[in-house]
């Protein structure tokens, strides 16, 4: 059987009065106009089920019902079902006429179905044998016998897992010289028959050549892309989150954007996803270019990654977002242009007789004409791809000026502005914004490069307009710029244009305490760069150089600050001395004891605590610290321990230069913290600190000569504030635990520096006053200024403030010989590439174990019984804060030098520590600096 359509006919003659017919003629007309009606429906309107022709089954599996619907197939024919009517009336005229007014047909019985009269080639094997195929036939009234050959449905063995066809059978039968009514010669009638077949599975992959070869139904298989849909991943790009401890070096935050971009489990389900997507459709050569890109631009080294890795961050997001996109027009991509005629010329599959799922397997969709969409669907996934390709193509980060773009914080990437991190050129133009494309006006995106758009002033200059529906400011370029003009430039748009957001530029390392603020009192810090109207960004630095940016929803609002309450902070010896802390951790590396079991926790009880009467525990709390975290970090973890579990108490830091626990309180509160270790045994005394000092057993252990007056009630807030502001930061370990190696280097290269060349003029490790003459700070017209003429300069203005304040001290690196001063600074910043210089190496290691790395500050301890009025020195703390920290007590132990005093006075402090000289020869080297 020829399909209509594999030859049409081009013309037809016309007719003249009197003319005599000829069936030529005759038919050429019919062909004609049968021809132009079949291309009309498959080439302009579509191919395929239009609606309806569900298929179901009942539970006895008697019944097989289809319902009515419309379908078309690929030579064009408009297929429903029909039922034969008015035999009277089709006798009288000589035709057969049906009826299409009905919901459904229901079909009880089947029998073999035999094709030898249509004689249909998609339903023959590669013998050119007809496939095995039943014909389901309908209902017959009741008390109808079967015909021979037709068996009810119950008979029908697995008849659920059948294939469903609607077969139009189509044939010429040839005409007899008589009938009833008369001999005149006729022309063969043509028979179109709605059939309705079913057919096994495989039978069914034959059909559509779903496993051959040779594909005999090419719509079907191209379009059969639902199992492949099923199976792509919903991806999603994971969220860079910043705390305080994620952010505290340059390094750190990349590495919070590297362990994402970087993440290959990721890049690998990508990628599978993307071929799965491209190879469907023809893209098989973009997508090995995407490949290459996607491996070049998102394999980095973690030793070494970028300064650009936020916006490789970007990108991957971009390319997400495109993905998603494409994944959803995918299972949308139903539109031929020019459909292949043999794909199904006679039939449709109707799916299988019971299918519970929404998407029908072995079932014809609708393959709508491109005149139907304006080939929409198709044309808007071609510019997916090459926006894809495209923003892959054209990354780059070259621009250094800050700009801020108007732009959108939800809806699809090309409704969004061009960022800055892609070349622009027309092609990622074109390909950005299917909509805008579509109607020619794909250059009028908003961008960071403006270059190629449209020579417009709206569009080149947006933010002098209104912007209403754009709810973003993506602001860029800011990376290799000064912070000095990005801080200007946005303090100055804001104005200018009356932009409504807020921007706070913080370093690192100098301003950490206000990042551990923002941090710990706004969490929904993300990095997107830009702000949202009405929210506010934050610049990261590390010296003069930026890191990357996150912003936040909302204003910030100003904080009010402790400026309401003094915080003293008090220094006490621990309960457990290190001797014993550090060989009690140690004891995890031993070889365990067989008599007696070796405790695994450090365990305190907290027998009381409460602030001014205030009760913070209501019975006895068991705090148990594993050894292992005290072996690596001592006392730092215990004292992290206390503030997490005690949120609204007392703020504790152990102080490493002093070996002390530091307790941080409001001036005038009052409090007790009785607490006892029980790590060894239950019998061990029982420690109480209080404001005024701490007991031992109820017998006096030291004091801490702090006199403070009484409150009424514990502020929680106002202690939840004491942690956001004062609670420790960088602390990890003291001279124990996994730095071992790190303080041996140390206590070498502190030495060593005695003999540099740099540093061998001054006194590394002072011991008297007069040591400090020969420390230099600077020069000032031709004149040096020493570290003690600095000292005594804020000794006398501590004077002039109070004249009673004569104990005054210089402690901490001064006297340690931690100290740096300006030409150490000055000198390991011409030369930090040699790792072969000790300054080099102690200026590096000083980085890494103290997390310092400029000049040293002088800590000034003022020693004195008396309460102290801290405002009247709060301008000297602002006046010397980059150069000196002020402590108003000294710690009995440790080594202080009073400021101003000679040698001969300072034998007279007890506290002096004897230093043993050292000769370059005799100082020991550790091994991995051998």
């Amino acid at each position: 059987m020829a399909t209509k359509l594999t030859t049409i006919t081009g013309n037809y003659h016309s007719y003249v009065e009197d003319q005599v017919l000829t069936h030529y003629q005759l038919n050429e007309t019919i062909d004609y106009f049968d021809d132009q009606n079949r291309m009309n429906r498959i080439f302009l309107t579509g191919t395929g089920i239009f609606c309806g022709f569900q298929v179901s089954v009942d539970s006895g599996y008697t019944t097989v019902t289809i319902m009515q619907g419309n379908g078309i197939t690929t030579d064009g024919d408009l297929m429903k079902l029909k039922k034969e009517t008015n035999k009277p009336l089709a006798i009288a005229i000589k035709q057969k006429l049906f009826t299409i007014d009905f919901p459904k047909i229901d079909y009880k019985s089947y029998r073999l179905f035999n094709n030898d009269k249509a004689n249909y080639p998609p339903f023959k094997d590669a013998s050119n044998v007809i496939l095995p195929m039943w014909e389901l036939l309908p209902e017959k009234p009741s008390g109808t016998p079967l015909d021979s050959g037709e068996s009810l449905l119950t008979n029908f063995a697995n008849l659920k897992d059948q294939v469903v066809i609607l077969y139009l059978e189509n044939y010429t039968k040839d005409a007899s010289l008589c009938d009833d009514v008369d001999c005149s010669n006729k022309g063969g009638e043509e028979v179109f028959n709605i059939r309705v077949l079913v057919v096994s599975q495989a039978n069914a992959n034959i059909i559509i050549s779903k496993n051959g070869s040779v594909e005999r139904d090419p719509i079907y298989n191209k379009y059969d892309v639902y199992q492949k849909y099923s199976l792509l991943d919903e991806l999603g790009v994971k969220k860079v989150i910043p705390t305080f401890n994620s952010t505290s070096t340059t390094n750190q935050i990349k590495q919070l954007f590297n362990t994402v971009v970087n993440d290959t489990t990721f890049q690998t389900d990508l990628i599978a996803n993307l071929t799965t997507l491209l190879s469907s459709f023809g893209y098989s050569t973009q997508l090995l270019d995407i490949i290459n890109r996607i491996n070049t631009l998102f394999t980095i080294d973690p030793n070494n990654v970028p300064t650009d890795i936020h916006y490789r961050y970007d990108l991957l997001k971009d390319i997400v977002a495109t993905y998603k996109e494409l994944k959803d027009l995918f299972i949308q991509l139903k539109s031929e242009c020019n459909p292949p005629i043999n794909s199904f010329p006679k039939h449709l599959l109707l799916g299988l007789v019971e299918d519970p799922n929404r998407f029908k397997n072995y079932r014809h969709q609708f393959y709508k004409a491109s005149a139907l969409d304006q080939n929409k669907t198709f044309s808007n996934f071609d510019s997916l791809v090459r926006r894809l390709k495209s923003i892959l193509d054209n990354y780059e980060v070259t621009a250094n000026t800050i700009k801020i773009t108007p732009s959108k914080a939800m809806g699809k990437l090309g409704a969004k502005s061009v960022p800055y991190y892609y070349n622009v050129d027309d092609n990622l133009l074109h390909a950005w914004d299917f909509e805008k494309s579509s109607l020619y006006i794909h250059l009028t995106n908003f961008g960071y490069h403006t270059t190629n758009l449209v020579n417009n002033d709206y569009i080149k200059s947006p933010l002098l307009y209104c912007t209403d529906d754009y709810d973003f400011y993506r602001i860029e370029g800011y990376l290799n710029g000064s912070v000095d003009d990005a801080k200007t430039f946005l303090n100055s748009k804001r104005i200018e244009y009356g932009l409504d957001f807020d921007f706070y530029i913080l370093d690192i390392i100098e301003n950490a305490a206000d990042l551990k603020i923002l941090f710990n009192t706004n969490y929904s810090f993300e990095h997107k760069a830009g702000v949202k109207k009405g929210g506010t960004l934050l610049l990261l630095k590390s010296g003069n150089t930026f890191i990357t940016d996150f912003a936040i929803e909302g204003k910030i609002k100003p904080d009010s600050g402790l400026g309401c309450c003094t915080i003293m902070g008090c220094l006490y010896p621990w309960i457990s001395s290190l001797r014993y802390i550090n060989n009690l951790s140690r004891s995890t590396r031993g070889t365990k004891s067989k008599r007696i079991d070796m405790p695994t926790h450090y365990r305190l009880s907290i027998k009381k605590y409460s602030i001014n009467g205030v009760n913070l525990i209501n019975d006895r709390v068991l705090v148990n610290i594993p050894l292992d975290q005290i072996l690596a970090r001592r006392l730092h973890v215990v004292m992290e321990t206390l503030n997490t579990q005690f949120p609204t108490g007392l703020l504790f830091d152990f102080i490493e230069e002093e070996k002390k626990l530091r307790i941080m309180r409001l001036e005038k509160d009052v409090f007790e913290f009785e607490v006892q270790d029980i790590t060894l045994s239950r019998d061990t005394p029982t420690y109480k600190f209080t404001e005024t000092g701490v007991t031992k057993n109820d017998k006096i252990y030291t004091s801490n000569k702090i006199t403070c007056s009484i409150i009424n009630s514990h502020k929680a807030d106002i202690y939840r504030k004491i942690h956001s502001y004062y609670d420790p930061i960088n602390k990890d370990d003291d001279d124990f635990g996994r730095f071992n190696q790190d303080w041996s280097k140390w206590e070498y290269l502190k030495r060593k520096l005695r003999f540099h060349p740099v540093t061998e003029k001054f006194p590394r490790f002072p011991k008297v006053f007069n040591d400090f003459y020969r420390i230099p700070v600077y020069t000032q017209y031709e004149q040096t200024i020493t570290v003690a003429q600095e000292l005594i300069e804020i000794a006398n203005q501590i004077n002039e403030i109070d004249n009673k304040l004569t104990h005054i001290y210089i402690g901490g690196d001064w006297t340690s010989g931690n100290w740096v001063n300006p030409i150490m600074q000055s000198y390991y910043l011409d030369n930090s590439t040699n790792t072969d210089d000790a300054l080099v190496l102690f200026m590096n290691l000083r980085k890494k174990i103290h997390n310092e790395d400029k000049v040293s500050k002088y800590m000034i301890h003022i020693d004195t019984p008396r309460n102290i009025k801290l405002s009247d020195f709060q301008d000297l703390f602002t006046r010397y804060a980059k150069k000196a920290e002020f402590y108003f007590y000294k710690p009995a132990n440790g080594y202080f030098i009073l400021i101003g005093r000679n040698r001969e006075a300072a034998r007279e402090d007890k506290t002096k520590k004897i230093i043993t000289p050292v000769t370059e020869k005799n100082i020991r080297k550790p091994n991995d600096l051998k």
